[in-house]
């Protein structure tokens, strides 16, 4: 699916928060259901059953288009149309979607309180483009939009605290599989279920936020609301990946969060593991760390970050690398071939070399969300607000050195070897 810069994706866990903007939903959904049947769209009433859905997808779509509202880049709404995945893709999981979803647009537009920009299509294998939307003026006669009152809307927790999806197809994308509870997967999900509990209740905010809402590299809305957190594995596997995703944060670029995220009151410090899938490769071969900076692999500090690149993807390509990472061959000199560089790699890193290629990232992704979770829940007893990135928790600068200490203690219990690297980055304290 292919993402404007200046397009939010439709997020289905939003609902209204205050009494006054369920009323306000609650006499759209009417004004809906009367048009439906005014117009003949809709031969019988709905059963209470049905009209309680429709109600839910009209809850949803409004309170997306009171923070689309807020925000001050104007963008447009991404929602999903294909019976592909309201019925059997992701969507499938959530109770807004279905036919339901599609008569909630279609009722919106007809009476003119939404403009549609563009119905979805498929322009190649590998790209399409989503259906946008946008609220028209005369939706401001039914939803607090002038201005949008975006504080009376909250985000309910994802039912599905743990995801599993299959191996990334040809296009990229990565199906959600449906799975069987048992006494791992129900520990999986209470585990995310106190993070959030905790989440929930932490005193998060996001300065400059009086003039209006902005969207992350997500295409979510950057609002402290957005802390419920969900963990995602990989390639049908519950050994594989695992990382949380979900967190307003996760969108942010660098300087932002430093800039803009709050923590108790406080600014806050990134803390985070350096260097660590290789490290981690170091420590599954039973060999000694090297010495240096793992990725100057041209000795003399060239190309660092396409050495980084290019390293990480061969411990997670299943098989040899056919084609440069992407964004990775600005890096090297011109001419550069890929073999050479995959050759230099391995020779600078034979210990680890058999390893390259066998998709062992995605097992070293597990182990890597597996410290963070056991972070998170550790600094959460000592009252500390964790929020996590990756390899990385975002925390207030006075516990940074906490935090480091939980990062240390979790590399070394996790995988018996105390050579962790941790940074603590203030940027501009």
């Amino acid at each position: 699916m292919t993402q404007s810069p200046n397009t939010m994706w439709f997020d289905p866990l939003l609902r209204a928060k205050t009494a006054k903007l369920r009323y306000a939903v609650d006499r759209l959904r009417d004004a809906l259901l009367h048009h439906e049947s005014a117009s003949g769209a809709r031969k019988r009433a709905r059963k209470e059953a049905d009209k309680e859905k429709f109600g839910l997808a009209v809850e949803a779509l409004a309170c997306n288009l009171i923070l689309l509202s807020a925000i001050q880049s104007g963008p447009k709404l991404a929602v999903p149309r294909s019976h592909g995945f309201l019925w059997r893709g992701d969507g499938g999981a959530s109770p807004v979607y279905g036919q339901h979803f599609l008569t909630a647009i279609d009722g919106l537009a007809s009476l003119g309180l939404i403009e549609e920009e563009r119905r979805g299509y498929k322009l190649s294998a590998r790209v399409r483009l989503p259906s946008l939307i946008r609220p028209s003026t005369a939706l401001a006669e039914h939803l607090p939009l002038a201005p949008p009152d975006w504080r009376s809307v909250k985000q309910i927790n994802d039912r599905a605290l743990i995801v599993l999806k299959e191996g990334k197809d040809d296009d990229g994308r990565a199906a959600t599989i449906a799975f069987r509870e048992t006494a791992k997967t129900r520990q999986l999900a209470r585990q995310m279920g106190r993070i959030n509990e905790f989440l929930r209740s932490a005193n998060i905010e996001v300065a400059d936020q009086n003039a209006g809402l902005s969207l992350g590299r997500d295409g979510q809305v950057i609002a402290p609301y957005r802390r419920s957190l969900r963990r995602i594995f990989n390639n049908a596997d519950w050994k594989q990946g695992g990382r949380l995703a979900g967190g307003f944060w996760m969108g942010m670029e660098r300087t932002q969060r430093f800039e803009r995220i709050r923590i108790d009151g406080e600014r806050i410090a990134d803390v985070d593991y350096r260097q660590l899938f290789p490290r981690l490769a170091y420590v599954r071969a039973d060999k000694p760390q090297p010495k240096g900076d793992i990725y100057d692999v041209a000795g003399d500090g060239s190309g660092r970050d396409g050495w980084k690149t290019l390293m990480n993807a061969m411990l997670f390509s299943d098989g040899l690398l056919r084609n440069w990472p992407e964004g990775t061959l600005q890096h090297f000199p011109s001419g550069f071939k890929l073999r050479t560089a995959t050759e230099m790699l391995a020779a600078r890193h034979q210990p680890i070399a058999h390893l390259f290629g066998t998709g062992l990232g995605f097992q070293l992704m597990r182990l890597e969300s597996d410290m963070l979770i056991e972070i998170i829940a550790h600094l959460a007893s000592l009252g500390v607000t964790a929020l996590p990135l990756h390899d990385a928790v975002l925390v207030a600068e006075s516990k940074a050195y906490v935090a480091a200490d939980a990062m240390q203690a979790a590399f070394s219990m996790a995988t018996g070897s105390s050579c962790a690297i941790v940074s603590v980055d203030f940027s501009k304290r």
